[in-house]
Order: C-alpha cells, then sequence, then structure tokens
C-alpha cells in the first residue's frame, strides 16, 4: 500500500529536495531498449552518456525537483558497484530483491517485460517448466537481477550448468555460435533479447518458451540519499505517472508499464 501525503508535506519533501546543492549521479547499463549509449557506439570503463525510456523518466523526476542530475552509462558490475559504495546516487533498472533492499531505497515499479528462455534453431528444446533445463548448460547475464532470479526459479532443478556472462550481446552470440553446446540454452530479458537479435542479425536462435514476468524500477543509495530525499522523488514520480507523462514516455517506446 503506497503512503498518501498531506499537501504541507509534499512542499516539505519537495523543499527538502531543491535544497540539496550536489548533483545526483545516476548510473545505468546497456539495456536496450530500456536504456542505451546516447552518442556512442559502445560503452567504456569510464562511461558515456546514457538514453532510452528510463532515462527520460529520471530526466523527468529530477526537473520536477528542481535537482542537477546527472546520467552515465557503464558496463553493469561496474554500476553497480558504483552505486553500492554511494559513489553513485541512483541505479536503473533495478529488480527488486531482499539484498538490493538494504542497499538502495526502490521506487514503485516502472516497466513490466518477461524472462524467455533462447535456443539454437537445431535444437528441439521447449520450456514448459523449470525441470525442463535440468542437466543442461545455461547462459545468463550476470551477476545481475537476471541471474539472481534465474537461480531462484531454478533452486531445485538438478544439475543445471550456470555460466554467467557479463554482457547480453556477448551472451547471445555465444549461444549462436555454439559455446553452450547444441542444446544449450540461454535465458535474457525478452525485450533485450529481441532488440539485439535484430539489432545484431543474428541469425539461427529462437524464442523456446517464457519463463515469467519480470518488473524494473529505480533505486537509489541508502548511502547518499536520506529518506526524505527518496519520498520526494518518489512522490514527483508518483506526479508524472497521475499526470501521464511517465505513461506517455512508455508508449513511445512500446513498453508496457508495472503501475
Amino acid at each position: 500500500m503506497r503512503k498518501v501525503l498531506s499537501i504541507p508535506m509534499i512542499w516539505l519533501l519537495l523543499a527538502t529536495a531543491q535544497a540539496s546543492a550536489a548533483p545526483w549521479r545516476f548510473v545505468t547499463e546497456d539495456f536496450p531498449p530500456f536504456t542505451y549509449p546516447a552518442d556512442t557506439p559502445a560503452n567504456t570503463d569510464a562511461g558515456v552518456g546514457a538514453g532510452g525510456p528510463l532515462v527520460e523518466v529520471v530526466q523527468t523526476v529530477c526537473v520536477r525537483l528542481q535537482q542537477d542530475c546527472t546520467i552515465t552509462l557503464y558496463p553493469w558490475r561496474r554500476a553497480l558497484r558504483l552505486a553500492e559504495q554511494g559513489q553513485a546516487d541512483g541505479i536503473f533498472t533495478l529488480v527488486r530483491s531482499p539484498q538490493r533492499q538494504q542497499i538502495f531505497h526502490i521506487t514503485r515499479m516502472l516497466v513490466t517485460s518477461h524472462y524467455s528462455v533462447f535456443a539454437r534453431d537445431d535444437s528441439t528444446f521447449v520450456f514448459h517448466q523449470p525441470s525442463d533445463m535440468a542437466g543442461r548448460r545455461v547462459g545468463v547475464y550476470g551477476p545481475s537481477g537476471t541471474s539472481y532470479v534465474l537461480s531462484e526459479r531454478l533452486k531445485a532443478v538438478p544439475d543445471v550448468d550456470f555460466h554467467l556472462t557479463a554482457d547480453n550481446r556477448r551472451l547471445l552470440r555465444m549461444l549462436q555460435s555454439g559455446r553452450f553446446g547444441k542444446e544449450g540454452l540461454a535465458v535474457l530479458n525478452q525485450d533485450v533479447a529481441w532488440h539485439l537479435i535484430e539489432d545484431e542479425h543474428l541469425d539461427g536462435l529462437r524464442e523456446a518458451g517464457e519463463m515469467g514476468p519480470i518488473t524494473y524500477g529505480i533505486g537509489l543509495s541508502r548511502k547518499t540519499v536520506s529518506e526524505t530525499q527518496f519520498m520526494a522523488f518518489e512522490h514527483a514520480l508518483d506526479e508524472a505517472i497521475a499526470d501521464g507523462t511517465v505513461p506517455s514516455i512508455l508508449r513511445r517506446y512500446q513498453l508496457e508499464p508495472a503501475f
């Protein structure tokens, strides 16, 4: 159940957020169609500017709070490390988990997607239930929310050989080239996978079944962002949803809202 704030409290929260002199630093990853490099074709350890629908959502909230914000794209492991250490004030896209909630204030979930199992065209595998993956080598993007959710869902399945790869493009290329074996599999976000398959012209891959829905939100560091500042951020986000701004952004990118 979401908190209902009084008008005086809302103004107090907004005033508190606006009084923050230091810019907030957000980090994200190359995770199209949700986030991607704004002006350069590939990310580097130094980071590049970010674009995409969730970037636009964060920018909208920062404008409403009159809060200066920067958003930089890094490889996910570096982005997560920066945010966990408090060297970044916010991070997205974030999957809600008990571990993440200890480190971050997490907003309401904003977009819904699905996890799907992908296989090579020359494999006859069809996914119906987790036990179907017993004894198989499964590639997954990680360590990430995807690898966390997958490990939870396959806890009781014997002999699954997980292979963590820190880049979704590389993961799909490895599946395509047979690095996981003819009967190897990969589990990815469905939207991301189809975007990359089309963008990278990755022939010979198919979707073998859907594992279930997944939702993503925005995390703000508990080390650098106070509870009051987070409540102000969340209220501004709620307003942007209620007046149609956020739904309009998501519709433009053909994404499914989670709210």
